[in-house]
């Protein structure tokens, strides 16, 4: 007897950490959290290469979401990051030795010129500096009035290795038209892939100043505190979702709660270590399978959806790494896990927004002859397979360290076993907190058993419930 193949989607749901047990990566001692990330880094690269060599080799000019000539200009951006990384590449392993082989004028002269051949390329790559775009290529259709894209605010943040040229030209058109919204880009500057890959590094291991974030804070900080405002929806790619990361972060400082319910945001193939949001029962959702827009509306707190490929070497060391490994860090939202098991897709490791795109609406991204398809099926029609151990795992983990924090002064800050956690359940609060979060957790995925992904997603009603109403009319008014 054959068993059933398991499903695309994984489903793991929101971090409760009611005993607020978690601990941010900003008290944590700096040193042991560099060591980890270097390690992680390495073991990461070999991925990531064979990832870039393959996502190469599938790129061809009848792609769904770009013509023959965007294509030759994105192929061109591809080769000039190639020689980018080489040349750095070059640099960082023959730097030492020439410097002690080359006398001090002759070793001068090579850094320069190195640098001034670093500094042309990103200058190319990055354009003339603009680092915000804006687009309304969807707000003009049947899909929505002008009153409801007036009172909404959309932004995405792009990721590593996509250049300012592709980001603006192609890929913010695309979500505009895909979710019928105006949409504000913020183009994150590449330096190249070693030196970003260490930027992104250094900034998962303590927050870094720099234009994107700022811009992204105070348009979120904007938008959040607009009283005509009624949501704010923010979109990330890869290394894009540590800048949000660290912007809610000091949002949740700097503005009130009721202002804050504004706020969804939505990831894909996430690189942020943590996704740090208030936490407690106060801010505890309800199940978001059976919530109507009405209800969504009245939300206690921060949504966050997190969409992630499993050969994703970005997610592998954000997302994937924080929730299902790492379970003392505070990372929350649900998480969507799509599975490396249709073999009618092609291999793809979501390093470009367009491939999560392809794989979440490919009925709206790609041509009407190849929707149709098997292949062309969304991941989020697809019954998902609950993580429940792993949402297990990772309340009791909070409640482990809440009482091994809570014992750190008198000397006995081991960590309780299960049994243990139960018996001391009712004797601190925190503890008895942490007792209803579990369980609340363990509702919530039982109240997503059996359910497709587009049913528990809020992402999908402003595609699928909005880019299908002709086709819902025509079958009686019934949404999907």
């Amino acid at each position: 007897m054959s068993s059933s193949p398991p499903s695309p989607v994984t489903y793991i749901p929101p971090l409760r950490d009611g005993a607020c047990g978690t601990t941010p990566r900003s008290q944590q001692p700096l040193w042991p959290v560099v060591r980890q990330e270097m390690a992680q880094m390495l073991r990461m690269m070999p991925t990531l290469c064979w990832a870039l060599l393959v996502q190469q080799q599938q790129r061809r000019p009848r792609a769904p979401m770009s013509s023959s000539s965007s294509w030759w200009a994105d192929t061109a951006g591809m080769m000039l990051h190639v020689v980018l990384a080489c040349l750095e590449m070059g640099m960082m392993l023959t730097a030492v030795p020439l410097w002690f082989v080359l006398p001090g004028a002759v070793f001068a002269a090579w850094v320069c010129v190195c640098a001034a051949a670093v500094t042309a390329m990103c200058w190319m790559l990055n354009g003339k500096g603009q680092q915000m775009h804006q687009c309304n290529a969807g707000s003009e259709g049947w899909m929505m009035g002008q009153e409801e894209a007036e009172d909404e605010k959309w932004m995405f943040l792009g990721g590593m290795g996509m250049s300012a040229r592709h980001c603006h030209k192609q890929t913010l058109p695309a979500l505009s038209r895909l979710f019928s919204r105006p949409m504000v880009c913020i183009c994150m500057r590449t330096y190249g892939m070693p030196f970003d890959m260490m930027a992104m590094m250094m900034q998962r291991c303590m927050p870094m100043p720099s234009q994107a974030r700022r811009n992204l804070y105070s348009q979120m900080r904007c938008a959040l505190l607009d009283d005509s405002m009624n949501r704010c929806v923010i979109l990330c790619h890869n290394d894009g979702a540590v800048l949000v990361s660290q912007a809610v972060t000091q949002l949740c400082a700097d503005l009130p709660s009721d202002k804050l319910r504004k706020l969804e945001i939505y990831t894909f193939g996430a690189a942020a270590y943590e996704f740090v949001m208030p936490l407690g029962d106060a801010n505890m959702e309800s199940d978001p399978a059976h919530q109507s827009g009405d209800q969504a509306s009245e939300r206690r707190g921060i949504h966050v959806e997190h969409f992630a490929m499993a050969s994703d070497p970005f997610a592998q060391m954000g997302v994937l790494q924080s929730v299902r490994q790492n379970m003392d860090s505070r990372f929350c939202g649900g998480v969507f896990i799509m599975n490396d098991n249709n073999a009618t897709r092609q291999m793809c490791f979501g390093l470009t927004m367009e491939q999560y795109l392809m794989a979440l609406f490919p009925a709206q991204v790609m041509p009407c002859s190849t929707a149709t398809s098997s292949a062309g099926r969304s991941v989020l029609d697809s019954v998902m397979t609950i993580d429940r151990d792993c949402a297990e795992k990772r309340e009791i983990a909070a409640m482990s360290n809440y009482h091994a924090a809570s014992q750190t002064k008198k000397g006995g800050g081991k960590r309780l076993s299960w049994t243990g956690l139960a018996t001391m359940a009712g004797q601190r609060n925190g503890m008895n907190a942490g007792m209803v979060a579990l369980e609340m957790a363990r509702k919530g995925c039982k109240n997503c058993d059996g359910h497709k992904g587009r049913e528990v997603s809020w992402l999908v009603r402003y595609v699928v419930m909005e880019g299908k109403q002709a086709a819902d009319g025509m079958n009686g008014g019934r949404s999907p």
